[in-house]
C-alpha cells in the first residue's frame, strides 16, 4: 500500500517523540510495510516483526560493512569514528562472532546477575542519599543526571572491568565517538574521530593488561576465548568491546529511566508495588512492553529474496527496520495495548531481539531497572514528576536527557 507520508519524518516530529503510539497505531492499520523517504521498509504488525526476528539468517540477512556505509553521506564514510561503528555493527558477519557473544551470555547469567544485586543495591543507596536533601528542601532533581547514568556507570564498568577513575571519561567519550553518524558539523566528525583513537588505543591497552595479567571480568574472559582462536588479530574483540558500549550502555540508561518515568507517571501502582520483588518485576515487563528503549531497529536486515508480507511484496535486496514499539502495542497479541497494566502477561514481548540479537545484557538491565524501582519506593515514596521529560533527537531510540522530578509536599524551592 502506498501512503504519502514519510514514518520517519512524522517520528521526527516533536509532538512524537513523548508519544509516537498514536501514530504508530495509525501505521499499523494503514500501511504496516512502510517505504520511508530513505528507501528502508518500516514494518509494523507483531506477527510481521516476529516473522523478521525468528529468519534472520534464512529469509533476512544483516549488512555488511559495505552495504552499512551506502547509507552514510559520502562525505562522512572515511573517518574512523564511522568506519569503526561500522565495523563493530558488522562484526556479527565475522568468523567466531558467536563463541564471544557466548561469552558475554555466560557472564549475564541469572546467577551473575543475582551475584552482582548487593553491589548494585549499595551503590544505588549512595545516589539516592546524595539527592535526597535536594529532593527534602522542595528542589528538582534530574534523575536522567543524578541516578540512571551514574548508576549504568558503576554496573558497567564493574562488568566490563573499567577502573573507577575511567568510568565518566570513557562513557563521555564514546558518547562523543557515537555523534559522528547523526551530526551534520563537520567540527563535531572531527571531534568523534579523535575520540574514537582516544578509546580505540584505551581498548588495547586493556586488552594486552588482561594478557598479561587476568582478572575476574570481562574484558579478561573475551581475551581468553579470543586467544585459542586469533590470539594473532585483535580486530573482532575490539568490536565486541565497542558493540558492547554503543548498544549497552545507553540503552540502559534509558531502561531505568524508563523505569522511573513510569513510576513517576503511574502513582496508583505504588500501593501494589509495596515491596514485593516480583511485582516489582512485572512492573519492569510492563514498562518494557508498553514504552521501551527502541523505536525502531537501528540495523537492519536485508531480504535475501522477495517477501510478502500485509499484502506488500518487499523485494530482494531490500533493507528492514523492525517498529518494536508498534509491535508491542499490537492489539491482536496484547489486548488494550495502550493501558498500562504491569498485571498483564508480557511473555510475548519482543523488546530485547531474538535468537543471535537478543540483548545478552537483558537480565542485568531488568535487574537494574528493578533495584531503581525499589530503592525510590522506599526512599521516595511520595516522588512525583516536576514537569515533561525532554527527548534526545535521535529517532531510532527514545531517550530522554532530562527526567525532572520532586517530591510532593516538600517545600517548594
Amino acid at each position: 500500500m502506498t501512503v504519502a507520508i514519510d514514518a520517519l519524518e512524522e517520528l521526527a516530529r516533536p509532538e512524537h517523540r513523548g508519544d509516537p503510539y498514536p501514530f504508530l497505531h495509525w501505521l499499523r492499520d494503514n500501511d504496516p510495510v512502510h517505504r520511508t523517504g530513505a528507501g528502508f521498509y518500516l514494518i509494523s504488525n507483531y506477527d510481521d516483526v516476529f516473522y523478521t526476528m525468528q529468519h534472520t539468517g534464512t529469509a533476512f540477512t544483516v549488512p555488511d560493512e559495505a552495504a552499512m556505509a551506502a547509507n552514510i553521506p559520502p562525505e562522512k564514510r572515511d573517518h574512523p569514528s564511522i568506519t569503526k561503528q561500522l565495523a563493530a555493527f558488522a562484526a556479527k558477519n565475522m568468523p567466531h562472532y558467536t563463541r564471544l557473544r557466548s561469552v558475554m551470555a555466560r557472564d549475564m547469567t541469572a546467577a551473575r546477575v543475582q551475584n552482582l544485586r548487593p553491589r548494585i543495591t549499595e551503590h544505588l543507596g549512595h545516589i539516592l542519599d546524595g539527592i535526597a536533601p535536594q529532593l527534602a528542601a522542595g528542589e528538582v532533581v534530574d534523575l536522567h543526571t543524578e541516578v540512571s547514568t551514574p548508576l549504568t556507570q558503576f554496573v558497567f564498568a564493574e562488568r566490563v572491568g573499567v577502573p573507577a577513575e575511567d568510568r565518566v571519561w570513557i562513557a563521555d567519550t564514546i558518547a562523543l565517538m557515537m555523534q559522528a553518524l547523526v551530526t551534520t558539523s563537520e567540527q563535531v566528525v572531527l571531534a568523534a574521530d579523535e575520540a574514537s583513537d582516544q578509546v580505540e588505543e584505551y581498548f588495547r591497552e586493556h586488552i594486552a593488561e588482561r594478557r598479561r595479567a587476568p582478572q575476574d571480568d570481562m574484558i579478561s574472559r573475551l581475551v581468553k576465548v579470543h586467544d585459542s582462536y586469533a590470539p594473532d588479530d585483535d580486530r573482532l574483540l575490539i568490536a565486541v568491546l565497542w558493540i558492547m558500549w554503543m548498544t549497552g550502555y545507553e540503552s540502559t540508561i534509558a531502561g531505568i529511566d524508563r523505569g522511573m518515568q513510569a513510576f513517576l507517571v503511574h502513582t496508583g501502582y505504588r500501593d501494589w508495588l509495596g515491596d514485593d520483588e516480583s511485582r516489582v518485576q512485572s512492573f519492569v515487563e510492563e514498562t518494557l512492553r508498553h514504552d521501551g528503549v527502541v523505536l525502531y531497529t537501528p540495523i537492519p536486515r536485508i531480504a535475501l529474496d522477495d517477501v510478502d508480507m500485509a499484502d506488500t511484496t518487499i523485494p530482494a535486496g531490500s533493507s528492514v527496520r523492525m517498529l518494536l514499539a508498534s509491535a508491542n502495542r499490537d492489539p491482536h497479541v496484547f489486548p488494550e495495548p495502550d493501558t498500562f497494566d504491569p498485571t498483564r502477561n508480557t511473555h510475548r514481548m519482543l523488546n530485547m531481539g531474538y535468537g543471535m540479537f537478543h540483548c545478552s545484557g537483558a537480565a542485568l538491565g531488568r535487574a537494574e531497572m528493578a533495584i531503581t524501582l525499589t530503592g525510590l519506593q522506599s526512599r521516595f515514596p511520595t516522588l512525583t514528576t516536576a514537569g515533561d521529560a525532554t527527548w534526545s533527537d535521535i529517532i531510532e531510540t527514545r531517550c530522554v536527557e532530562r527526567l525532572p522530578a520532586r517530591l510532593a509536599g516538600a517545600p517548594a524551592h
